[in-house]
């Protein structure tokens, strides 16, 4: 597409000379900003792709993959459900649940609780809680004892701690000929957990199933069975399997997976994602408009160059060709140099903010109020590319009007005077 001494005259007019200082200070600068751009784009979607991937982890390992919900709430040949569901591949653990409503108050401090019921060999295999008790074992859960596990940020909040009563109240309680009475029971901490959500480790209560189903009076019955699959990203393929096979159970009901019942939250992340994006990108498109600017300048004050060259029998194509190259080469220098910055710091970003807290004294990151000890950050080639192809673009697109001005100049009026 270039030949040589096409590129031999770009070249030239890419090196720093004494007499065109100006020029050479705009090109940096625009140089700098694509540079600055693509870094800040790639380090800002890697931190985002981090902090997603860790709610979604602690989302998923909290409440599994799918959800079936019998019709009316409650259904009672469960056992045998999670016997012909645990026969599915790829259906690593199906697990029957209770969740209710419920006002916990422990002295004189009320607080609304979300209670889950769950069997003790199961809540051990949920290794986002079982792997994170902070107070406390799981040894004695669901062993006959009246106990019920919460998280951390309720302790902390409420100064509670293994062995002290909280009391539940739900309005689901016995029908008398006065109305339905609350029912009222006491349940002993038995662990504390912390899987660093803070709606989980505030709200959330789990109680051994056999004691929620006393508690709601579900009988013999269940609310809801979980499913957890091989990898979350398999819910699209076995959506259909599974669904099929809990048609044929009692009563009906219906299947949910974790997209549906996150979506909301998940749909704002993608948003915040791409508006992130489209702000970001100004940042590169600034740093265009400085290689417009810079490219103009350079045509210009190589008026004559050009006249000389187009009396020496230099096509009008060829000059555009050899101004594209050079501002060309800064969108393609700009853009190397902010990939390798950006790709530096997405992966070292925690060394590098420690290492200004040692340097300033001053606390950038708090685990304690963010519930993450350290900075994510998760690279993704996709999005890289994207930024890069972004980037490329942009720049190969503001050399197009400097260098057709170019081909344009009339070798006769430039060399009147001369």
């Amino acid at each position: 597409m270039f030949n040589a001494h096409e590129r031999m005259v770009a070249f030239r007019y890419l090196k720093i000379r004494s007499n065109e200082g100006f020029v050479t200070l705009v090109a940096l600068f625009s140089l700098l900003g694509i540079a600055i751009g693509v870094m800040v784009l790639i380090v800002t979607m890697s931190v985002m792709n981090g902090f997603r991937e860790e709610l979604l982890s602690k989302v998923i390992g909290f409440n599994g993959h799918m959800l079936y919900q019998p019709l009316g709430g409650k259904m009672s040949d469960y056992d045998d459900a999670v016997t012909r569901l645990k026969k599915i591949n790829n259906v690593v653990k199906v697990l029957p649940i209770i969740e209710g409503n419920a006002l916990a108050t422990f002295g004189s401090n009320s607080v609304p609780a979300l209670v889950r019921g769950v069997r003790a060999a199961d809540l051990k295999q949920m290794t986002l809680v079982s792997d994170n008790i902070r107070q406390g074992t799981l040894t004695n859960f669901g062993a006959g004892e009246n106990d019920i596990i919460i998280g951390i940020r309720l302790a902390e909040k409420y100064n509670l701690t293994v062995g002290d009563l909280v009391t539940l109240v739900t309005p689901r309680g016995r029908i008398t000929p006065f109305g339905t009475m609350p029912r009222i029971a006491s349940y002993k901490i038995g662990a504390v957990f912390e899987v660093g959500e803070y709606n989980y480790d505030t709200n959330y209560f789990f109680m051994p199933l056999a004691q929620a189903q006393s508690y709601f009076q579900y009988g013999d019955q269940v609310g809801a069975l979980e499913i957890i699959l091989t990898h979350p990203d398999m819910t699209t393929e076995m959506f259909p399997v599974v669904d099929q096979a809990t048609r044929q159970f009692e009563n009906g009901g219906r299947l949910i997976d974790w997209r549906v019942l996150n979506s909301s939250f998940f749909n704002a992340l993608q948003v915040e994602r791409n508006v992130m994006f489209i702000i970001l990108s100004f940042i590169i498109l600034v740093a265009v408009f400085n290689i417009i600017s810079t490219m103009i300048m350079m045509v210009k004050n190589k008026t004559r160059d050009v006249a000389i060259l187009r009396t020496m029998g230099v096509s009008s194509s060829s000059i555009m060709r050899i101004f594209f190259m050079v501002g060309a080469c800064i969108g393609v220098l700009g853009t190397f140099l902010g990939t390798m910055l950006g790709l530096a710091i997405a992966y070292n970003v925690q060394p590098i903010l420690d290492f200004i807290e040692r340097m300033t004294g001053l606390s950038l990151w708090e685990g304690e109020v963010r519930f993450l000890s350290e900075v994510p950050a998760i690279v993704e080639g996709k999005e890289v590319m994207i930024v890069v192809i972004v980037a490329l673009g942009l720049s190969f697109l503001a050399t197009l009007l400097p260098a057709w001005r170019a081909a344009k100049v009339d070798p006769v009026q430039s060399l009147r005077y001369e």
